[in-house]
């Protein structure tokens, strides 16, 4: 993706146009009927919501039917389900009344390490619109974290207000409509891989908000909005938003055994699918580059051995699951489709401890625990035999994966200052926060049996599988990893 905090990094190619007359592989196609999202004349009197009318220019009310401005958020919330930012408004924020006790101020160790470090929003005043988190992303514990009132406050990005604690800095490609030029809005991106952004709509946009993508997330992909049902893998971050490929054709990057069986299935069943696993294979290749881009970091560390096979192991299984992706997807199009050139531009900018570590957290503590939690998920009702084993092996390989992660972690906390790991703890913290708030909010929709059968897991079936994930595996883990880490410093 194109980086919204203006780190640099060229734009994710995430998916291409049509290919020889096939459906778009970026997400989903829209469903016989559906409204035109990319900027096409409306189909059955629906208006285009990609900031384009169907003549060439939308005004705002048709961008933004029946909108109604929320005095919490400050956003503007449209009838057809977009949120956008037409102003920057400061967030409401009330300072807390002193701590019982004393003069107010960080009470303790009150925000340093990131576990069971406050009971009030007073003992967090000591940082910058401090409060305390009661949220279920802390471990189970109450946190101190900063907050932010207006876009100032933030290095990077916008300041989202939420109403009762201060404003979270948030990612964005823009901060108001303003930014966004004619026919387009400043709107809510929800991510796949990240907590999301605001980003322009454009008229390239395959949807606008989750309600139209069956249980899957309408998220900004590298340059617009497209559908998407996957689960991220181990992204390749580079300026803290995940990068992949485009697709395009080619046959070199196939698993030649593994051939689904596509009779039965509706064109548009079949798009689906393609669109799918076409996204699962440009995550899998990017995780060869995360992998690779580890290796080098491992080496840099000056880390053991063991840890530099592990990784080696990992950068050819997920070669092995890119093939077998772009294999079912190849055979759902009935196209030959694999990996273009991959924008590998700054990503080697990471080069601490502390910057490694974090990376590490994102995209293996969490993402590939996730991953190989819905893999094996999508395994066990799968019926088709080819897609049961691509599976199969990824959730096996995807578990593996994320146990060298935590391995590595807590091999960098024997390494790392205390503030260093007071720092990750709170970034540990969050990344689980953001992820679950992104859970929580998924559309509640039944998981198609149909559907399922392919490797193909929406709705209330895929939060499910995360939220587990997040609060089941992941959260212990670090949390047992970080209390140890705790005790050693205190």
């Amino acid at each position: 993706m194109t980086p919204s905090n203006g780190d640099g990094g060229g734009p994710a190619q995430a998916g291409s146009g049509d290919v020889a007359g096939a459906p778009s592989y970026a997400g989903a196609a829209p469903q016989g009927g559906g409204p035109s999202y990319a900027g096409a004349a409306p189909q059955a009197g629906a208006p285009s919501h990609a900031g384009a009318g169907s003549s060439g220019g939308a005004g705002q009310s048709e961008l933004c039917p029946k909108p109604i401005f929320d005095p919490i958020t400050k956003l503007i919330t449209c009838g057809n389900g977009l949120v956008h930012r037409a102003e920057a408004i400061a967030c409401t924020f009330t300072v807390p009344p002193p701590a019982a006790g004393g003069a107010g101020g960080v009470s303790g160790n009150a925000g340093a390490g990131g576990f069971s470090q406050c009971s009030t929003n007073a003992e967090c005043a000591g940082l910058p619109y401090g409060y305390c988190d009661f949220g279920d992303g802390n471990f189970g514990a109450p946190v101190c974290r900063s907050g932010c009132v207006q876009d100032s406050d933030c290095s990077a990005g916008i300041c989202a207000c939420n109403g009762t604690n201060p404003g979270r800095c948030m990612a964005a490609g823009c901060s108001t409509d303003a930014d966004c030029g004619p026919n387009s809005l400043c709107a809510r991106a929800y991510g796949v891989c990240s907590s999301g952004s605001f980003q322009c709509t454009t008229p390239q946009d395959q949807c606008i908000s989750n309600d139209e993508c069956a249980g899957g997330t309408c998220a900004f992909n590298g340059d617009h909005r497209a559908c998407s049902n996957v689960v991220c893998g181990r992204p390749f971050l580079v300026a803290h938003e995940p990068r992949v490929a485009a697709i395009e054709m080619r046959a070199d990057w196939l698993d030649a055994t593994l051939t689904p069986n596509v009779s039965g299935l509706s064109p548009v069943q079949r798009a689906q699918f393609a669109a799918h696993w076409a996204r699962l294979g440009q995550m899998e290749h990017a995780s060869i580059a995360a992998f690779a881009r580890f290796n080098l970091q491992l080496l840099s560390l000056a880390a053991p051995s063991e840890l530099v096979e592990d990784c080696n192991r990992a950068l050819s299984d997920e070669t092995a699951h890119a093939r077998a992706c772009f294999a079912l997807a190849s055979a759902y199009a009935g196209t030959e489709l694999g990996p273009a050139a991959l924008d590998i531009q700054r990503c080697f900018e990471e080069t601490s401890l502390t910057a490694i570590a974090k990376l590490v957290l994102r995209e293996g503590c969490l993402g590939e625990t996730v991953a190989s939690l819905e893999a094996l998920a999508a395994a066990e009702v799968a019926s088709d035999p080819a897609v049961k084993q691509a599976l199969t092996r990824i959730a096996s390989d995807e578990l593996r994966h994320a146990e060298l992660a935590f391995k590595f972690l807590r091999w960098a906390l024997t390494r790392a200052s205390v503030e260093t790991r007071h720092d990750l703890a709170r970034e540990a913290a969050q990344r689980l926060a953001d992820f679950e708030s992104d859970a929580r909010h998924g559309e509640s929709i039944r998981t198609d049996d149909r559907l399922a059968a392919h490797g193909l897991i929406q709705g209330d079936a895929l939060r499910a599988i995360h939220l587990a994930a997040a609060r089941d595996v992941t959260r212990p883990l670090l949390a047992a990893l970080f209390d140890v880490e705790a005790s050693n410093v205190a």
